[in-house]
């Protein structure tokens, strides 16, 4: 019978995404096999224990006051098999992945590891029941200028016809008065933008940087990032080890102080962009950023506090009266631990929605419009309600169409959102509904009947009559 027992993680492990830890006990002679992926979609990095108990030794029962009395868990998820060579063992136990062992006589409920005696595979499962269901009402209000400034140079690339696409011209238009009225000169972002628009709708990737404010700790280690991501670290040897501080201040020669989490974050850059234009174009965004906040956007918002205020509180009671109402039963299933939203003044109507794994947790950001006026207010919610949909219909296509569309087809995500929204207003807030549709139609003055609405909504955001059939059964559930 298999012994459970308790595993040490190293500081360097909680750094990381492990997939699958594996131990295998017997007796009084214990045999490790352990395992770790550091790019797996379980995150343990706050985790100070990982249980492992064979579910053969277990009887079904309710208690869990023992091994063998842990009731098998009822929703697997993360069923990832995992074989290692003995040279890639070695190899993680020489990197650090791999602590030492001692028993423990209890298993906790919530995680646990099954293998299989005559294979070096595991398979991890997590008990949902164990989890805190998320509440939607600790949904966060905020507003953050140092997250607005990074889509407010955004605004300044118009990619048409892209989903990611934040180019206004009443926002440029507003801002260019703004900077004549606050007497701005010419700003690197104004000179540039012509050659970086360019460069930005050549090369896709680049819409990454729509996440990328939420992956940073702050604005400094944002900046440095993308402006470093050709920095290379030096890994320490024996020999740095014996040096001096003296001699390893001279030897590091021109390496800067990294701020927050940047050291983290330049080899995921890297990584993501490993062709010179991509750098080249990530290093002059920066550079045009942080003058454009230096020169402008800093004291702009400084000047417009009181506007902003003003749009927040606008926000904020609509969210009381009617707003958290519409959005609790999808945010409830959203499947995430935090859910921020954020109100900016660069957003129209393409907002965005950023999942980010942190550690066993996920953290869900939206960005949404800050309204100017008492009509922009519904706009701005519907926005948040489109981007919490995603995290519900984006499955609901993946499991339709078997695996992930192609990112040219990323509409048909967009249109599943769409039509599930419509559904849901149209039979549970049908007094919001007709509002909807103008807004993401950009009818806003339309004198329309709602059956041309609805048609013309229908027509501009197709959706196959297989996909519809199961939104509106999960719009039903609801």
């Amino acid at each position: 019978m298999a012994i459970p027992v308790y595993l040490r993680l190293s500081r360097r492990s909680k750094l990381v995404v492990l997939s699958c830890l594996l131990l295998m006990a017997s007796g009084t002679q214990r045999t490790t096999r352990s395992f770790s992926l550091p790019s797996s979609s379980l995150a343990l990095g706050s985790c100070e224990k990982v249980i492992y108990s064979d579910f053969a030794s277990r009887k079904n029962t309710q208690s869990a006051k023992t091994s063998q009395t842990l009731r098998k868990p009822r929703w697997p998820t993360c069923l990832t098999r995992l074989a290692f060579s003995p040279s890639q063992k070695e190899r993680l136990a020489e990197e650090g992945w791999l602590l030492g062992v001692e028993t423990l006589g209890k298993v906790p409920r919530d995680l646990c590891l099954s293998m299989r005696p005559d294979s070096l595979a595991a398979t991890l499962f997590f008990d949902q029941s164990s989890a805190r269901a998320f509440d939607p009402r600790d949904i966060q209000i905020l507003m953050n200028p140092d997250i607005d400034i990074v889509y407010h140079t955004l605004a300044y690339f118009s990619v048409p016809g892209d989903p990611s696409n934040l180019f206004s011209s009443d926002y440029i238009q507003q801002i260019n008065k703004a900077k004549q009225n606050l007497e701005t000169p010419e700003s690197k972002l104004d000179q540039l933008s012509p050659q970086l628009e360019k460069m930005y709708r050549e090369m896709p990737s680049l819409r990454f940087l729509n996440l990328a404010p939420f992956m940073a700790d702050d604005y400094a280690s944002l900046k440095q990032a993308l402006s470093s991501i050709d920095l290379n670290f030096r890994s320490q040897t024996d020999e740095d080890i014996r040096e001096s501080p003296e001699e390893r201040k001279a030897k590091s020669g021109n390496t800067p102080i990294l701020f927050g989490n940047s050291r983290r974050l330049i080899p995921l850059l890297k990584n993501r962009f490993p062709v010179p234009a991509e750098r080249q174009f990530l290093k002059q965004f920066a550079e045009c950023m942080d003058d454009e906040r230096t020169l402008f956007y800093k004291n702009y918002r400084e000047v417009r506090t009181e506007l902003d205020q003003q749009g927040y509180e606008r926000f904020l009671k609509f969210w009381k009266a009617d707003g958290l109402k519409m959005l609790y039963p999808w945010a409830q299933r959203s499947d995430v631990n935090v859910f921020n939203i954020y109100l900016c003044p660069v957003i129209r109507r393409n907002g965005r929605g950023v999942p980010i794994n942190q550690e066993q947790r996920v953290l869900f950001n939206i960005v949404a419009p800050l309204p100017e006026n008492s009509s922009q207010v519904e706009q701005s919610f519907f926005v948040v309600l489109h981007e919490t949909t995603h995290r519900s219909t984006d499955n609901l296509v993946d499991a339709q169409t078997g695996s992930r569309p192609d990112v040219r087809d990323a509409v048909v995500y967009e249109n599943a959102a769409f039509y599930a929204d419509h559904i849901y207003l149209k039979n549970s807030f049908p007094q919001y509904d007709v509002a909807y549709m103008k807004c993401f139609l950009s009818l806003d003055n339309t004198n329309l009947r709602v059956a041309q609405l609805e048609s013309e909504f229908l027509k501009n955001y197709p959706v196959a009559d297989s996909l519809k059939r199961v939104i509106e059964q999960f719009v039903h559930n609801l």
